[in-house]
C-alpha cells in the first residue's frame, strides 16, 4: 500500500486555498433556475429574488474532494450551499448544506436537493449555531464518500453517502424573497493530481449467496432480498458468512435487522480454523443492547470504543455505515456518529490488522446463543487513485485531515 502522506494528515491541508470569485468576476460562474441578480463587489457576493424557483450561482468547473469554507449572511429568506451538485434541466440537483434562519434553525444540516430532500438534520444541541442578521463561517469537506460541515465551528453534519463523487457548487436563493450575501469564498482540492476512480459496489445481489461462505455453526439462507442468519444456544460453534475480499480502506452502507442474540459485522479479519470461535479481527457489535454499534477486536484487545446509548432499533431494519482512514474508523447507526476511534495496536503500529489477514469481511452468529439476524443492501466504495505516473493510493486523499 502507497499512503500520500502529504495530503492525508497534517496542517499542510490548509496550504493551497483558492478564492472561489477572483477578482471580483463572476466568469467561471453562470445561474441555474430564474435569472435573478447576483453581484460581486469588494469580495461579497450578493443575491436577491422574488422567484417561485430556487436559484443558483453555479460554479462552471466540477469538483471532487475538498474544503470548502465560506461566510453566510442572511438578510432576509432562506438558501443553502451546494456541494457536488449536477444541473439537470436547469434546475441544480445534489447535496446542499442547508442555512435556515427559520424557528425550526436547521442550519448546517445535510439536504438533497431534488431528489431525497433531508438526509441528516443537525442535532438539538447545535441548532443555536447560526447566527441571525450575521456573518456565519460554513465549512464543508467531501472526502470520498464522506460530507462533513460546520457551522461557526460546530460540526452540523457529518454523513457518508455514495450517490455522488463530484458536481459542482451552487450558492442558493430561496424561492420566495430571500436576500442573502457571502465573502471569502475559499477551497482546497485534496485531488486535484490525481485521478479518481471510486465505483459503488454491491456485495449481495438480493438472491443467492453467490461471492459468499459459510464456515461454523449455524445456518444462512436468502429470504425476501435479505441474508439470514440462525444459530441455537446448543451450538458450541460461531457461525461466520464469508465475504472474501481483502482490503483495508473501505466505506460500506449495510441494513441489519436483529431479532435475537448477538451478532457483529467483522473487518480487517482473518478465519482461524479448527477454532470454536473462528475468526480474529475487528466487528461491529450487532445486538440487542446499547453497545450495539461499537468496535470489538475479536482474538485481541476486546472493546475498541463501547457505546453505552441505545441508537439501534429493536424489531426494525437498521442502517450501518462505516468509513476507514488507515487506523481512523467510524461507525454510524441510523444517521447518528456512534464510533470514532483509532484502532492501531501500539504494539504493531505499522500494520493495520495485526498481521496479513485472509479473508477480511464475515457476518457472526454467535456461539452458544439463540441467534437470529438478517443483512441486506450492503454497498461498498474502495478508495483507489492514480497519478499521472501510475501512483496509486488506496487510502481516501484528505480524510486525515477530517479528523
Amino acid at each position: 500500500m502507497k499512503y500520500f502522506i502529504p495530503l492525508l494528515f497534517g496542517s499542510s491541508c490548509f496550504a493551497g486555498q483558492v478564492a472561489l470569485f477572483q477578482n471580483d468576476s463572476l466568469d467561471n460562474w453562470h445561474i441555474v433556475g430564474p435569472q435573478i441578480t447576483f453581484t460581486l463587489e469588494d469580495g461579497v457576493l450578493t443575491g436577491e429574488g422574488k422567484e417561485q424557483r430556487n436559484t443558483f450561482l453555479t460554479s462552471k468547473k466540477s469538483y471532487g474532494d475538498f474544503y470548502l469554507k465560506v461566510d453566510v449572511k442572511i438578510i432576509r429568506g432562506n438558501s443553502g450551499i451546494q456541494v457536488r451538485s449536477h444541473d439537470i434541466d436547469n434546475r441544480l440537483v445534489g447535496y446542499q448544506i442547508e442555512a435556515d434562519p427559520s424557528p425550526r434553525a436547521w442550519s448546517g444540516g445535510l439536504y438533497d436537493e431534488g431528489r431525497r430532500a433531508w438526509l441528516q438534520p443537525p442535532n438539538e444541541d447545535v441548532r443555536d449555531t447560526f447566527k441571525l442578521n450575521a456573518w456565519n463561517t460554513y465549512e464543508i469537506w467531501c472526502i470520498g464518500p464522506r460530507i462533513k460541515a460546520k457551522v461557526n465551528g460546530k460540526v452540523t453534519t457529518d454523513f457518508l453517502d455514495f450517490m455522488d463523487f463530484s458536481g459542482h457548487i451552487g450558492f442558493q436563493i430561496h424561492s420566495g424573497d430571500s436576500h442573502v450575501m457571502w465573502r471569502n469564498a475559499t477551497i482546497k482540492e485534496f485531488n486535484n493530481e490525481w485521478t479518481q476512480t471510486l465505483v459503488v459496489r454491491s456485495l449481495f445481489d438480493g438472491k443467492t449467496l453467490n461471492g459468499l461462505e459459510s464456515v461454523g455453526g449455524g445456518t444462512w439462507t436468502v429470504e425476501n432480498g435479505a441474508i439470514v442468519g440462525r444459530q441455537t444456544e446448543e451450538d458450541a460453534v460461531t457461525g461466520l458468512m464469508w465475504i472474501k475480499e481483502p482490503c483495508e480502506n473501505f466505506a460500506i452502507k449495510l441494513k441489519y435487522k436483529i431479532d435475537k442474540g448477538n451478532s457483529g459485522f467483522f473487518f480487517r479479519s482473518q478465519q482461524i480454523p479448527n477454532d470454536n470461535t473462528g475468526i480474529k479481527g475487528i466487528q461491529v457489535e450487532i445486538d440487542r443492547q446499547p453497545d450495539c454499534g461499537g468496535l470489538y477486536e475479536s482474538g485481541g484487545r476486546g472493546w475498541l470504543s463501547k457505546p453505552s446509548k441505545q441508537f439501534s432499533k429493536y424489531d426494525q431494519w437498521n442502517e450501518m455505515m462505516v468509513y476507514t482512514c488507515g487506523g481512523n474508523v467510524m461507525v454510524w447507526i441510523n444517521n447518528e456518529l456512534v464510533v470514532d476511534c483509532n484502532t492501531i495496536n501500539p504494539l504493531y503500529p505499522e500494520r493495520l490488522d495485526q498481521g496479513a489477514f485472509l479473508n477480511n469481511f464475515a457476518f457472526q452468529l454467535h456461539k452458544r446463543q439463540d441467534v437470529e439476524v438478517r443483512f441486506k443492501d450492503i454497498e461498498i466504495v474502495v478508495p483507489k487513485y492514480v497519478n499521472e505516473d501510475g501512483e496509486e493510493i488506496d487510502m481516501f486523499i484528505g480524510c486525515g485531515f477530517l479528523h
